[in-house]
């Protein structure tokens, strides 16, 4: 039985080179190493100079580990969960006949028996006192004791079953903390991951804007009767007031390339022949708080030096 623990506890212990850092050597009767919680995941990265995914990996792959060795430790409990029962019964059995045996000196009697000889068929028979007693060892191997001698051996048999699955017990809720230590670092470097992605693509995005070319000659906006205008490289924004009350289906908005033309209720509101072409398809408009806003597509991104020729 131990054996397959040791077996787990060395295929961690030689783990790939690197892994290391995330374990030290378990001071418990297993050697199981003892996971290190990482205070700080990006000094790691930055000193090992390795990825997050890297170190996730690194951290999943120590993850199964233990959870190997603890699936060993839980088939070993049960097995002994399974086996002290009987060992106590055989121990209780033996003694039984030590107290026949000893009653026998004064009145050698056979005593009567009931034992079960296959699954659903039980049997009586009578046996004579006996100082001796066949143990059934497993293995399809029984060896014939002293009923003194059997005692000792069961009595040793129970002791070290019940020592041995306190440690499993142990080392059962240690492996626990262990896994909980190791979900935990590689949660925190896969969140450090994700930050590092997100600061990545953000700088990018700030790098695209930057690059964007900026209006850098002509009239960035400005203001007309019932309306107001603003532009920057690509487009050109125009905010129209309209009566109180007024609704979408009120309003009728027509962009051509090189004109645009504002109607509410049938009577013209804006009109005029732009300063610059537009891209009619890539231009939108919608009523907001009381306004129509237009939104050009400039057909060339360069500034216009007003909105209307």
């Amino acid at each position: 039985m131990a054996a397959t623990a040791e077996e787990s506890s060395s295929s961690v212990t030689s783990a790939p080179t690197g892994e290391s850092d995330f374990f030290r050597k378990g001071d418990n009767s297993r050697g199981i190493p003892e996971a290190i919680f990482l205070e700080n995941v990006e000094g790691m990265c930055t000193t090992k100079n390795v990825q997050p995914t890297e170190l996730v990996t690194k951290l999943q792959e120590l993850y199964g580990k233990y959870q190997y060795m603890q699936s060993s430790l839980v088939a070993q409990r049960a097995s002994l969960k399974t086996k002290l029962p009987d060992i106590a019964s055989a121990l209780a059995s033996v003694r039984h006949l030590i107290t026949k045996r000893d009653k026998a000196e004064d009145d050698p009697q056979d005593t009567e028996y009931t034992y079960q000889l296959s699954e659903n068929l039980w049997a009586r028979a009578a046996v004579p006192p006996s100082n001796v007693v066949c143990l059934w060892l497993g293995a399809s191997v029984m060896l014939e004791y002293t009923l003194d001698e059997a005692v000792e051996l069961l009595t040793t048999n129970e002791a070290n079953a019940r020592e041995t699955l306190k440690n499993l017990e142990e080392d059962m809720a240690f492996l626990r903390d262990q896994l909980t230590t190791t979900e935990v670092n590689i949660a925190r470097t896969h969140n450090y991951g994700v930050k590092l992605r997100q600061a990545s693509k953000e700088a990018e995005a700030d790098k695209q804007v930057s690059a964007k070319p900026l209006v850098s000659a002509g009239t960035p906006g400005g203001a007309g009767e019932g309306y107001t205008w603003k532009q920057d490289a690509t487009e050109v924004e125009i905010s129209v007031d309209m009566p109180e009350g007024t609704k979408k289906v009120d309003v009728e908005v027509k962009i051509v390339a090189e004109s645009i033309q504002v109607k509410h209720a049938g009577k013209i509101v804006v009109e005029g022949e732009l300063a610059g072409r537009c891209s009619p398809g890539g231009s939108t408009w919608t009523m907001n708080s009381g306004r129509a806003e237009i939104s050009l597509e400039k057909a060339e991104q360069k500034p216009w030096t007003a909105l209307f020729a």
